[in-house]
């Protein structure tokens, strides 16, 4: 399955990135050692694969699992992920002369109770009941000191109903609001931190993520190799640090000089899944996907190959959602060469995705077979399969007669101009 997308470019602006021969005995002796060695170093490659490619501490609590490795360039056994008109849930979003979303708008959190959501670019934070009810609305872009330049990530509370927004890079700092968009605190990150994206971890701890620039070339500090951090929701402090380091980290953009412009190609970290009190950490430093648990402990799930640092076929995985059983990820092959040259036509890119499902408990993995309509996934993870379409775009497909069931009979009912519907899916 092909996957378009359309990616965001950044602009840098700083620079990155004798034999001999000898008697029969010696030579015997020589092969012999020649052998042994051969053999530690292919014993010593297969337990860096294993655990993670040498850029990732191995939990001491997932030491002794026996940790599946799968190449995902394979085939596996095929499974069909499809659902009932049943299993389909469709929200439409309130539309408010106030309150409208744009292309740009993305859902953040969505439980039984909230559905809340932001347009990085405008500052807008949109707040809607299980209903699709407006419940608040706020946009508080600014230089003053309760204003964000930037909503650069976005965290909810819902037992405490506050908002945690980062506001990198101009102020490097978080602002916490409450759910009616009234300033409460702010705190500054510890020192050297460039926080991309917050968590709700627990009800004192925001999980944070420490990002990489492409055009960093000094001394690796502690926020760089150990980029995942426990924060006070409090006032910011450093309560911990999360043990998985990488001491040979990889940026989270891909930077590429074309002519006069320096492009950047934002890859991701891997997606980041929340499930009730569980974490999935999948990072582009490491081949190895871990279970984080409330105790904070990580547990290695399996290994991916091709490995993050084979720079002939970039290879990156992203955790979509969970079942009780099935833990549900994408892979995506990048060609950065075709990437930048299709974003500098304003072309959107091409790329080679495919779609897995692993068993935890069996720890078998199998290809999805997919539905052959493509529909836009939310940037969500959860307990559910999440989709978030456009209303004009669902007036379009309406006037084709590309749409039927539950969609086509939403779609009569709306103007082009109303905000988004999400669908939910929930498999069985």
């Amino acid at each position: 399955m092909k996957q378009h997308s359309n990616l965001n470019s950044v602009m840098e602006t700083g620079d990155h990135f004798k034999n001999g021969a000898g008697t029969k005995s010696q030579m015997i002796g020589k092969n012999y050692r020649l052998s042994a060695i051969a053999w530690l170093i292919s014993m010593m490659a297969f337990c860096l694969i294993i655990s993670g490619c040498t850029n990732s501490t191995q939990n001491k609590s997932g030491a002794n699992h026996d940790i599946p490795v799968f190449d995902l360039t394979k085939n596996y056994p095929e499974m069909e992920l499809t659902a009932d008109e049943d299993d389909k849930e469709y929200i439409l979003l309130e539309t408010k002369d106030n309150v409208l979303a744009d292309a740009d708008f993305s859902i953040e959190y969505l439980s039984d109770q909230y559905i809340v959501g932001k347009n990085r670019r405008r500052g807008d934070i949109f707040i809607f009941d299980k209903d699709g009810k407006v419940v608040s609305f706020f946009n508080h872009t600014g230089q003053g000191p309760s204003e964000y330049t930037f909503v650069y990530s976005l965290a909810f509370d819902e037992k405490a109903q506050e908002i945690f927004i980062s506001d990198m890079p101009n102020k490097n700092q978080c602002l916490v609001y409450s759910i009616d968009g009234s300033y409460l605190r702010q705190f500054n990150y510890p020192e050297n931190s460039t926080i991309w994206n917050l968590y709700d971890f627990d009800e004192q701890t925001l999980l944070a993520y420490n990002s990489l620039s492409p055009v960093y070339d000094g001394e690796m500090e502690i926020n760089q190799i150990t980029p995942y951090v426990f924060l006070s929701k409090k006032d910011g402090s450093l309560i911990s640090r999360l043990d998985l380091s990488f001491p040979n980290r990889l940026p989270d953009i891909y930077r590429q000089v074309a002519g006069q412009m320096q492009v950047g190609l934002p890859l991701g970290f891997g997606g980041n899944l929340k499930y009730d009190d569980e974490f999935f950490i999948v990072n582009r430093s490491t081949d190895t996907v871990y279970l984080l648990t409330q105790d904070k402990k990580l547990n290695p799930l399996f290994v991916r190959t091709p490995s993050v640092f084979d720079e002939n076929q970039v290879l990156n995985i992203f955790i979509t959602f969970k079942t009780n059983t099935y833990l549900f990820f994408e892979s995506t092959t990048f060609n950065f060469e075709e990437d930048v040259k299709r974003m500098l036509n304003n072309q959107p890119t091409v790329r080679l995705t495919q779609r897995f499902a692993y068993n935890m408990q069996k720890k078998q993995l199998f290809h999805i077979n997919k539905e052959s309509k493509e529909r836009p996934m939310a940037d969500i993870y959860g307990r559910y399969e999440v989709f978030l379409y456009r209303a004009d775009q669902l007036v379009d497909r309406l006037e084709k007669g590309e749409l039927d069931g539950k969609l086509e009979q939403i779609a009569r009912k709306i103007d082009a101009e109303d905000n988004p519907i999400v669908e939910i899916v929930r498999y069985k």
